[in-house]
């Protein structure tokens, strides 16, 4: 077992997938006196019950290269550490409902063809060709982008993790940070419950804990935890391992294909928070109680284009808190305090984004700027 490190040229607190990343592209980025604190174990947090599913098409140009970045690494992951991350290269869908839906994703196909990504758009039928289940009344067509996918929260942690030790990167489990001291207005050590490791820079990248390591060092960051909801079926009549990822943005749901059944959920228009007075020390691998009455819009927006859910046996109803921002966009980069960095509140969306954030946060920290405009 390494000995506890009493200094570090980077420590990242957090061991989710976000942390994980970072740590993987510092190292290669050369930077090999990297430590990750993680007070459970990887994954332990929100990455761990992450729907999986990995879509490059957003409404930022940026943020869609990063997307394109991550499916790219995830591609290669498995040949290089040699762990399983399941990936699964399935393709992705995105229905338009409407004619500005349509308009919209013309226009978010043009952006991102203009720099490699394989997008492109298909009529309604075209769509339902693919994913047979689906009622297409009131589809106006879709955007199909073939090499979206979906992928194992926990493999792709694990895999991003073995990277970064390969190349030096240590990672603390069941270590509690409990204070961050500055010196002269910068960032000077982390004070762990197992030790004090002295450092210049520090990556707040605890995802719904973010604001809590925030004040630590005196910043209040936006970052609020909310419940995010999805259920997963058992196996229905007529779903095959072939059907891409399906996301219907005007109707908050997206579908994935799971073991013969379906994983869909969404994202409803009145959330619930979660640990606004502090979130529980011990809440590792939780969930929350299963919350039918809230979850219950979304079902029905799920069986209305996907009728064959309202029959299926469901497994269960996953209810687990993620970080999240007020404007829903990724909270990254720089603060106040000088050496003190985030990369926290992922909104859902850090599993898919996780490679391009890793990236971004490794360029920022190493170079003063990165490839791609975050701001």
């Amino acid at each position: 077992m390494s000995a506890f490190p009493t200094q570090a040229q980077v420590v990242i607190i957090g061991g989710g997938v976000g942390g994980a990343s970072i740590a993987y592209h510092l190292t290669k980025m050369g930077w090999k006196d990297v430590v990750i604190v993680e007070k459970h174990e990887l994954t332990s947090g929100s990455t761990w019950h992450s729907a999986g599913l990995v879509g490059q098409m957003r409404s930022d140009a940026n943020l869609t290269r990063m997307m394109h970045y991550s499916t790219d690494l995830y591609r290669s992951l498995k040949a290089e550490t040699g762990q399983d991350t399941s990936w699964r290269e399935v393709g992705g869908l995105r229905l338009a409902s409407s004619f500005e839906r349509m308009e919209e994703n013309r226009r978010l196909v043009g952006m991102a063809r203009s720099f490699g990504v394989p997008m492109e758009m298909i009529s309604a039928k075209e769509a339902q060709d693919m994913f047979p289940l689906m009622d297409i009344k009131g589809v106006v067509g879709a955007a199909y982008t073939p090499n979206d996918g979906s992928i194992d929260p926990t493999g792709l942690t694990n895999a991003l993790a073995i990277g970064a030790k390969n190349r030096g990167a240590q990672i603390l489990l069941y270590t509690t940070v409990t204070g961050i001291n500055l010196k002269n207005g910068r960032v000077h050590e982390v004070v762990t419950d197992k030790g004090t490791i002295k450092t210049e820079i520090v990556v707040n990248a605890s995802g719904m804990w973010g604001r809590e390591i925030g004040k630590m060092v005196g910043l209040s960051l936006p970052v609020i935890p909310m419940a995010h909801l999805y259920i997963l079926t058992k196996p229905i009549e007529g779903v095959t391992n072939k059907f891409p990822n399906l996301r219907d943005p005007d109707l908050l749901v997206y579908w994935r294909e799971e073991v013969g059944g379906l994983v869909t959920g969404g994202y409803e228009r009145q959330p619930a928070t979660f640990g606004l007075n502090g979130i529980p020390k011990d809440f590792k691998y939780q969930l929350l109680n299963p919350d039918w009455d809230r979850f219950t819009p979304l079902m029905e927006n799920s069986i209305r284009r996907v009728p064959a859910v309202e029959n299926a046996e469901v497994k269960m109803l996953l209810n687990g808190p993620e970080g999240f921002t007020p404007d829903g966009e990724f909270l990254l980069g720089p603060t106040s305090v000088k050496g003190f960095w985030v990369a926290c509140a992922f909104c859902a969306h850090g599993l898919a984004g996780a490679g391009g954030i890793g990236k971004v946060m490794a360029e920022w920290i190493i170079d003063g700027s990165p490839e791609w405009d975050m701001w």
